[in-house]
């Protein structure tokens, strides 16, 4: 009797030891990222962009100018929300990723098994979130702070549901992936993707019917995101930077959409080299190009895709070339960033976090322990597994969409694929030594509590 209360005894003073660690980190990093915050939001960052999502944040929130607009709904309806106040909606970004990020934290220590490894992991997600490139966009009036927040709380979703499927649960998975889909269209392309995978799950009976209805309802806000964009056009845009910068220049490819029916003419050779809005929105505005975009209305996106799908090799190799630079975020400018801004980690310690060096040797390495994972079925030890797998699978697809999107402001386009990059590489490390860790300590458990650990289960 002694000796079980003396056990329970220490069990429940590591238990209070673990918590008080946990609530001091995350004391210490809410701290450190209000005080950070403070600071930028004193000179919130607008762009060219911000004065297209003001502008749509001032339409009725039921119509077809706000809903189906030339940008997605999220980012203008917090615009609205905070009554186009930047400042407040600095704090609203900033106070959102922190929430976020340290569900995440919670997430991903939950579902690791070692004690240690948990209070480990918890610090490290933390950690990571600190990164320039990650906390700099809290005070900027775009996108990039909200659709990296989803999607850190998408990811703690999955953990959350794979832990053990409950409806509310799925709920809340749900919602986070509508809120997702609608910030930035290329989530939308990265929830369809989850669809899929979903499907391909319950087809084959590893993964349980009850996903179903959640497939099906990623499809269906996949659906819905790729018909607003056409409503409203969305796609126009990013296609003609497109065209005048990689499509035109390529004598190959012009042959190509010529035979698709896209009328070539001296106008529209003359925008080779340019952006959409190039020679004072020649794509929209010039008479001669009338022609041309009636073909873009007409046929425009369905002959893009065909040409994509011609070659596929190419369409994959081009991408690949711009893979180092792209995904380790070498080139943003720190103009995008507010003046008041200053970075929280040391520049060493983030070239750490985030290595910049032979990433085209990394991700394979990340690629290769992944479908090792699989083939062990690593899910029948810990069902989170599934998350990790589907985080580092869906990183090259997402950059792949990304990259083709759009030829303008890439370097910032791609900074959420980078991050997922570099997060699928450190989760696939922290589960692998779960595992590591997991085994060894049955191994060494002595033969009563193996005993006692079978009958359990």
């Amino acid at each position: 009797m002694n000796r079980e209360f003396s056990s329970f005894s220490k069990i429940a003073a590591t238990k209070r030891v673990y918590l008080v660690l946990v609530l001091s980190i995350l004391i210490g990093y809410a701290g450190m990222r209000v005080f950070n915050l403070a600071q930028a939001a004193q000179r919130v960052k607008t762009t060219a962009d911000t004065t297209a999502y003001m502008r749509i944040s001032r339409e009725a929130i039921l119509d077809s100018r706000f809903l189906a607009a030339a940008r997605p709904f999220i980012f203008p309806l917090v615009l609205k929300v905070f009554g186009q106040d930047g400042q407040r909606v600095a704090w609203a970004q900033g106070l959102f990723s922190i929430v976020s990020w340290s569900v995440l934290a919670f997430s991903v220590a939950l579902s690791l098994h070692s004690l240690f490894l948990r209070l480990a992991a918890f610090g490290f997600v933390l950690l990571f979130s600190l990164h320039r490139y990650i906390i700099a966009w809290d005070s900027v009036l775009l996108t990039e702070s909200l659709s990296l927040s989803l999607m850190a709380l998408f990811l703690a979703g999955w953990l959350w549901l794979l832990r053990g499927w409950h409806w509310r649960k799925a709920l809340f998975l749900f919602a986070v992936a509508f809120l997702w889909a609608f910030c930035r269209d290329t989530n939308a392309w990265v929830v369809l993707m989850v669809a899929l995978f979903l499907l391909l799950l319950v087809a084959l009976r590893a993964a349980d019917r009850r996903f179903l209805p959640l497939s099906l309802a990623f499809l269906l806000m996949f659906f819905l995101s790729n018909l607003t964009a056409d409503l409203g056009g969305r796609w126009i845009f990013p296609f003609q930077n497109v065209l005048g910068r990689r499509i035109l220049p390529d004598e190959r490819a012009v042959e190509f959409f010529a035979a698709c029916g896209m009328p070539v003419s001296p106008a529209l050779m003359q925008l080779s080299g340019g952006y959409a809005n190039s020679l004072e929105r020649a794509f929209y505005e010039d008479p001669a190009l009338e022609g041309y975009r009636v073909w873009l209305h007409r046929a425009g996106k369905a002959c893009y895709v065909e040409w994509l799908l011609s070659d596929p090799i190419e369409s994959v190799r081009v991408p690949l070339a711009e893979f180092n630079a792209l995904i380790g975020m070498e080139d943003i400018q720190p103009s995008l960033f507010s003046r008041s801004f200053s970075p929280l980690l040391p520049a060493r310690l983030e070239a750490v976090l985030f290595p910049r060096r032979l990433l085209l040797l990394l991700f394979p390495a990340l690629l290769g322990i992944t479908l090792l994972a699989v083939l062990t079925r690593a899910w029948k030890h810990n069902q989170a597994w599934w998350a990790v797998i589907g985080l580092a699978a869906l990183v090259f697809p997402h950059y792949f969409i990304v990259w083709h999107g759009d030829a303008m402001g890439i370097y910032r386009h791609v900074v959420s694929v980078g991050v997922q990059f570099y997060l699928g590489a450190w989760l696939v490390v922290l589960f692998v030594a779960d595992r590591v860790l997991s085994f060894r300590a049955i191994q060494e458990m002595p033969v009563r509590q193996l005993w006692m650990r079978s009958l359990k289960q």
